[in-house]
């Protein structure tokens, strides 16, 4: 089950790059949590160069409804779905607020 579901991310992690390139901006895209103790248990970040990129997408309905549907265009499983996080980030504020290391900025 675990080699199915780090398949899944995979593609949702390249349908994520995808939108926002749709929207004109060069991502980052990555995904982590403990999806293999129960797939509720993930978030995947969208990194965007700056803030005013990061609240563009943010304030577009469009967009943040298109990322939850990808959970349904890729079958994660149901129950897990509304636990999901999706989060998008700039690069302006890691390094506004961790010395530019996302690793910290997620800690």
């Amino acid at each position: 089950m675990n080699l199915l579901l780090k398949w899944k991310i995979w593609r949702i992690e390249s349908a994520l790059k995808n939108l926002v390139r749709a929207e004109g901006l060069k991502p980052m895209v990555w995904s982590f949590g403990a999806y293999y103790i129960d797939p509720k248990y993930l978030v995947f970040v969208v990194g965007v160069p700056t803030d005013t990129a990061k609240e563009t997408l943010k304030s577009n309905s469009t967009f943040t409804a298109s990322m939850k549907e990808l959970l349904e265009t890729f079958n994660w499983p149901i129950q897990a779905r509304p636990e999901v996080v999706f989060d998008v980030e700039s690069q302006e504020t890691v390094d506004r607020e961790n010395n530019g290391n996302w690793w910290y900025h997620y800690k």
